[in-house]
C-alpha cells in the first residue's frame, strides 16, 4: 500500500506546483520524525547531506555529459559514457549513484574550458581510496571541506596546482 500512496501524494504535490526542494525536505523530515531510531536518523540525515554535496561547485552531470567534458577539445578521444564509467571504477574520476542508480559525476573535477580533469586528480583519488572506510561519498567530503594543513579545501588546492600538498592532506584525512 505504501508504494502506491506515497508516489501518488508526491505526484499530486508536483502537479499542484510544489517545487522539488520543498517536497524533498518534507519527505526527509517525515522519515526522520516517523523513525526515531539512531539508524533511521542517520539514514535520513545522509539523504540530505548526500544531496547537498552533490549540488556544490556546479553540481553533477550524467555520464554522457561527463564523457564530453572528459574528452574536451581532444579530437582523437571519443566522448563515450562508458569511458567515464570505467575511469570512475579505476579511481581516475569521482562518481556517485543517484537515488535511481544512475551514475553522476561532479562537474568540479573537470577542466571545463579545455577538457580533461584537474591535474593530479587520479593520483589523489587512488591514494584516497586506500584510506579506511572509503566509500563513494569520501571524495566529495574530502575535496569540498576545508583542510587545516592546506588552509583551504583540497579542491581549491588542486585547482592551484598543489598536488603534492593535497596528497599529504590525504595521509592526514580521517573521514
Amino acid at each position: 500500500m505504501i508504494d502506491q500512496v506515497i508516489p501518488s501524494v508526491i505526484k499530486d504535490a508536483a502537479e499542484r506546483g510544489t517545487d522539488f526542494e520543498t517536497v524533498y525536505k518534507v519527505v526527509v523530515r517525515a522519515l526522520a520524525e516517523a523513525f526515531p531510531s539512531p539508524g533511521a536518523q542517520y539514514a535520513a540525515a545522509g539523504l540530505a547531506g548526500r544531496r547537498s554535496l552533490m549540488q556544490r561547485e556546479g553540481g553533477c552531470v550524467d555520464a554522457k555529459a561527463a564523457a564530453v567534458l572528459y574528452a574536451g577539445a581532444h579530437t582523437t578521444k571519443a566522448a563515450h559514457p562508458e569511458t567515464v564509467r570505467k575511469a570512475a571504477r579505476e579511481q581516475r574520476l569521482i562518481s556517485m549513484k543517484d537515488g535511481l542508480g544512475e551514475i553522476l559525476f561532479p562537474l568540479w573535477q573537470f577542466k571545463v574550458e579545455e577538457g580533461g580533469v584537474l591535474p593530479g586528480l587520479a593520483r589523489v583519488l587512488k591514494q584516497l581510496a586506500l584510506r579506511p572506510g572509503h566509500s563513494e561519498i569520501t571524495p566529495f567530503v574530502f575535496f569540498l571541506q576545508p583542510h587545516r594543513r592546506l588552509g583551504t579545501s583540497p579542491l581549491a588546492a588542486l585547482r592551484a596546482g598543489k598536488v603534492n600538498e593535497v596528497l599529504e592532506a590525504v595521509n592526514e584525512y580521517n573521514d
